[in-house]
């Protein structure tokens, strides 16, 4: 049970990284670490210097053609080293990506029967399925599932900022909060930007102290009406936007809107 287990962690940090979430990086890094710790035999050792001694010649003679074509097209030699790192990261990705999820396959197999699908009456002739997959190993079917998903850029899952729980957004903008019922009957999108608002003033002090100056003057306003408390609550309203707009884009420093804030009492 421990080993199963330990297993599960391992597949679900590699699907995290994957997606660009939060995982445990120790986990997949002590995998890489075990791997690395296997002696290498002595026919591994030579093959390994031989190839060496063969990359470090034609590495020498590459970076001599480099340097004279570095010198003679200066712009072209940018551009080469602008698309040479672009796919470099890509393949790079692309490797990883391949090693550590098709890793996770151990049996799999094409089927173009669809006996399983028509014994639980999957109405086939409404979709065009070429072929399916059949395994009777579940993280098997759970992998090859993920790089089906994952192939398509438009695919993507994102923690809530909110309740933490995983989602797939309904389209790629930088949405940062999930449709699930969080409180009072309300989704946690519909409740995001109030929380994360009540957050900020909690995290800051000053927007804090800007928030209870502006409820203080709407309070006077309300109790009493004179001209005066409505000309000095009009005038926080529209100067203190400004003021909080400039703290926020850091074009004033806190001690700034301090003094601001404690001139309108």
């Amino acid at each position: 049970m421990r080993s199963e287990e330990e297993h599960f962690i391992n597949v679900q940090n590699v699907f995290f990284k994957h997606l660009n979430l939060p995982y445990d990086k120790s986990i997949v890094d002590d995998i890489d670490e075990d791997y690395d710790d296997i002696p290498a035999t002595p026919e591994e050792i030579e093959f390994d210097k031989k190839w060496d001694e063969y990359f470090e010649q034609k590495s020498k003679l590459a970076k001599k053609r480099l340097d004279l074509f570095k010198k003679k097209y200066p712009k072209l030699y940018d551009e080469y080293e602008k698309q040479h790192y672009s796919r470099l990261q890509n393949y790079n990705g692309l490797v990883n990506n391949i090693i550590e999820i098709s890793g996770l396959i151990n049996d799999l197999s094409l089927d173009f029967t669809f006996i399983p699908y028509y014994l639980c009456g999957f109405n086939l002739t409404l979709y065009n399925i070429p072929y399916c997959f059949c395994s009777s190993d579940v993280i098997s079917i759970l992998a090859i599932e993920f790089k089906e998903f994952i192939s398509d850029k438009r695919h993507i899952i994102k923690q809530c900022k909110n309740c933490g729980k995983y989602f797939i957004p309904e389209n790629l903008r930088d949405i940062k909060y999930c449709n699930n019922i969080f409180k009072d009957n309300k989704t946690c999108k519909e409740l995001g930007k109030q929380i994360s608002y009540k957050k900020s003033l909690k995290d800051d002090e000053l927007l804090d102290m800007y928030r209870k100056r502006y409820l203080s003057l709407a309070s006077s306003v309300s109790h009493y009406g004179t001209e005066k408390a409505i000309e000095k609550f009009e005038n926080y309203k529209k100067e203190g936007a400004i003021m909080k707009k400039k703290y926020l884009d850091k074009e004033i420093s806190g001690k700034d809107l301090r003094k601001w804030i404690e001139n309108t009492k």
